[in-house]
C-alpha cells in the first residue's frame, strides 16, 4: 500500500532534508537509461516526489550522476522518461533530483498503481 510519509530531517545514511515536495513510498521497478544510451538497467524506486526520488540502484558504482530514468503508469502503458541529475548517494540508494517536475497527475496515477515488475 503506498502511504505519504514524513522523511525525518537527517539519518546516518542521507544528507540533510532540502526536499521541496512530499514524497510518497512506492517500491516500484523502473529503469535507468544512461544518457548516450550505451547502457540501462532495472532499479527500484523506493519513494516518489514530483521533483525527485530515491532509487535503489545495487552495486552500480560507476553510475553517472545524469541519466533517463523510465516509469510506468500501468503495465500496459509504455514507459515515460524522466531526466535526472543525483543528488546525493548512501550505498545501494541514490537521491535524485528530475530536471522537470513531473506532472502532479502522473504521480497520483504512479501511487495508485499496485506495484508491479517492467
Amino acid at each position: 500500500m503506498t502511504q505519504l510519509v514524513s522523511v525525518p530531517t537527517q539519518t546516518d545514511s542521507a544528507p540533510t532534508e532540502l526536499r521541496r515536495s512530499t514524497r510518497v513510498r512506492l517500491q516500484t521497478s523502473g529503469r535507468i537509461v544512461l544518457m548516450d544510451y550505451s547502457e540501462a538497467r532495472s532499479i527500484l524506486v523506493e519513494d516518489l516526489s514530483v521533483d525527485g526520488a530515491c532509487l535503489k540502484v545495487g552495486d552500480w558504482a560507476d553510475l553517472p550522476n545524469r541519466f533517463h530514468l523510465l516509469l510506468r503508469r500501468s503495465p500496459s502503458e509504455p514507459h515515460f522518461q524522466v531526466d535526472c541529475t543525483v543528488r546525493w548517494r548512501a550505498g545501494p540508494a541514490v537521491g535524485v533530483e528530475f530536471d522537470r517536475a513531473m506532472a502532479g497527475y502522473i504521480l497520483a496515477e504512479l501511487i495508485r498503481q499496485p506495484a508491479f515488475r517492467h
